[in-house]
C-alpha cells in the first residue's frame, strides 16, 4: 500500500469520521472501499479478474525447504552472516612473551 495526503472540506471530513466510526472501521479503509466502488461502476477489473491473478500460484521453484511465497522476506532480506569477535588482547592465543 500506498501512503498519501489528500485535502477534504470540513463537511466531508466529518462524514468520513463519523461513517469509518459507525462501520467500525479506519478512514483509510473507508477511501480503500469508496474507490473501489468507483472503479466498479466505471468498469475496472478487480486482481482476481485480471489476466494477471490467473498466473499466481503456478511456477514451483524447485527449492527445498519453506515455501518461498511464505518467507519472501528471508529470501530477499537476508540476515548478514554473523562475524567471529578478534580475540581481545590478554585473551586466549597470547603467550604473553615479547618477544
Amino acid at each position: 500500500m500506498r501512503r498519501i495526503q489528500i485535502v477534504l472540506e470540513e463537511e466531508q471530513y466529518r462524514w468520513l469520521r463519523h461513517e469509518a466510526g459507525v462501520r467500525g472501521v479506519s478512514i483509510s479503509s473507508l477511501v480503500r472501499e469508496a474507490i473501489e466502488a468507483w472503479r466498479a461502476r466505471d468498469g475496472w477489473p478487480t486482481i482476481e479478474q485480471s489476466a494477471f491473478w490467473t498466473l499466481v500460484g503456478k511456477g514451483q521453484s524447485g527449492q527445498r525447504g519453506p515455501a518461498i511465497s511464505e518467507h519472501v522476506d528471508d529470501w530477499l532480506y537476508p540476515s548478514p552472516p554473523r562475524r567471529r569477535k578478534a580475540p581481545r588482547k590478554g585473551t586466549a592465543g597470547e603467550t604473553g612473551r615479547r618477544l
